[in-house]
Order: structure tokens, then sequence, then C-alpha cells
């Protein structure tokens, strides 16, 4: 095959790829809303589980972590601290530090936000025959460069 025929099936390949991933993000969404399930936004959400695997993070690192400003952490914060999911302490180690844990009602938040998607999710893999999900699974793994098993 010539250069030029087997660029032309890279970007079709890439686009297709591309369009594939917009429509399950866009469908997946839609259908999150849909249900009416889901409490919280899925930066929320994963915030949440963030703060949830690593029990308590300064609001320095939460900037780091999702690389925005500081200022746009204390306003995430603060949107989930309200309904009460999440809590500010001060840190033993460094006063002028603030630090930020989950709440037991920002874990059944989570956990509400997880069935949800998982439900949502689960129609979607209903369209794969049972020997095709491994598969599925195992080259999204790959694609998304994720550890077989998950993180």
């Amino acid at each position: 095959m010539d250069a030029s025929r087997e660029e032309r099936k890279w970007e079709e390949q890439t686009r297709r790829i591309q369009i594939s991933l917009q429509y399950i993000k866009r469908n997946m969404d839609t259908d999150l809303l849909r249900t009416g399930q889901l409490p919280i936004t899925g930066p929320q959400m994963y915030m949440l589980y963030y703060l949830n695997r690593h029990e308590r993070c300064r609001l320095a690192q939460l900037a780091d972590v999702f690389e925005v400003k500081p200022s746009a952490i204390t306003v995430m914060v603060d949107r989930l601290e309200k309904p009460g999911y999440v809590r500010r302490l001060p840190d033993p180690e460094d006063r002028r530090s603030v630090l930020v844990e989950v709440t037991p009602e920002g874990k059944d938040v989570l956990m509400q936000a997880f069935r949800a998607r998982c439900e949502v999710l689960g129609n979607y893999l209903s369209r794969l025959d049972d020997e095709e999900i491994p598969v599925f699974i195992r080259l999204l793994e790959k694609f998304a460069g994720v550890p077989e098993g998950g993180i």
C-alpha cells in the first residue's frame, strides 16, 4: 500500500474513533440527565471520588490534580460543602493550609452517582455479546493507558 493510501486509512480510523467517543460521551451524559438520579455533576463526582480514595487533601493538591487555579477548586469545594458532601479542616501540619475530606453524606451521594452511571453504562454494554464485553474492556483499558483491571 502506498504512503498516501495508508495516511488516508489512518485519518479515517482516527476520525471514526473521535466521532464514536463524542457520541458515547454526549449520549451517556444525556441519558444520565434523563434518569434524574445524578445529584452531582461529573467533575463533582470525580472530586468526591478522588477525595474518597485519598481521605484528606490540601486545596493546593486538588488544584494540581485537577489542573485548575486554586480559586476554581475553592468554588468547587464551596459547592460540595454547602449540601454537606465535604468538609474543610485545619491542616495540623501547616496552619496556612486547609484540608478537605468527604463526609458520610458525600460518600452516599458518590455511591448514588456511581449506581446511576453503572445503570446507564449497563444499557450500553447490553449491545455487546457476553464474549465481546471482556475484549471491549481490555481494549478500552489499553487505549486509555489504564492498567488491566483498572486503577
